[in-house]
């Protein structure tokens, strides 16, 4: 059975969609990743400069993950969009990734739990924030549900973006219209725990993976729709 926890604090737009592209599993999926490894890295950079002048042959997959402002081609303007996001530059983190800080503030509270309850943190990579920033915008677009917009499964994300899926326990997806902050969303997460509540779950030691999306409410800029996906 499927777990599906949703907090419903605000009526949904509809916003456009995105999803990681249909590439082979041990490839790089992620806007930013080249060389496949789950990291957007200034590695990653250097291969995109590579292929600029012609050092690289760029794979199919490298032309997705590469082509950083979506004109076709991989190259210098795209190394230096990487460059930038490695380098925390506010706006291109929030181009690329939305609300990439305050996401990773909410699993370093998570962790933080986890450790003081005995159980081992969770461990993320670019993957784990890019999956959740999918799910997020799917949530948005699609009225806060939990099935993606073509009908699928919401844990088939996992699959898109690289990352293995846990055969059990089950998976578990929460979405909530909160405040833009870490603090913000896990108050909500602790709030409206309940039974077998999605904070329960979160500090239960036999789930492994953990994907937070955030992206901003198209009506408010004091709130975010928020994505906790745990299998």
């Amino acid at each position: 059975m499927k777990k599906f926890i949703s907090l419903l604090l605000a009526a949904a737009a509809v916003a456009s969609c995105v999803s990681c592209a249909a590439i082979s599993a041990d490839a790089a999926t992620i806007k930013g990743d080249l060389n496949g490894d789950n990291l957007i890295t200034l590695r990653d950079a250097a291969i995109a400069q590579k292929i600029d002048v012609g050092l690289i042959s760029p794979t199919s997959e490298q032309s997705y993950s590469g082509d950083m402002d979506d004109n076709g081609s991989v190259g210098a303007a795209d190394s230096l969009i990487i460059q930038k996001y490695v380098c925390l530059d506010s706006t291109t983190l929030d181009n690329l990734s939305p609300n990439r800080v305050q996401r990773i503030k909410f699993i370093d509270k998570i962790n933080a739990d986890r450790v003081a309850a005995g159980v081992e943190p969770f461990e993320y990579t670019d993957a784990h924030l890019e999956a959740g920033n999918i799910r997020a915008k799917e949530y948005l677009a699609t009225d806060k549900s939990h099935a993606r917009p073509d009908g699928r499964l919401f844990i088939t994300i996992l699959e898109e973006c690289n990352l293995p899926e846990n055969p059990s326990p089950t998976e578990a997806e929460y979405g909530a219209v909160t405040g833009n902050s870490a603090t913000d969303v896990y108050k909500a997460v602790k709030q409206h725990d309940g039974d077998e509540g999605i904070y329960t779950l979160l500090l239960d030691g036999n789930y492994k993976t953990l994907c937070v999306g955030s992206v901003p409410s198209p009506t408010s800029t004091r709130q975010s729709y928020w994505i906790v996906l745990i299998d």
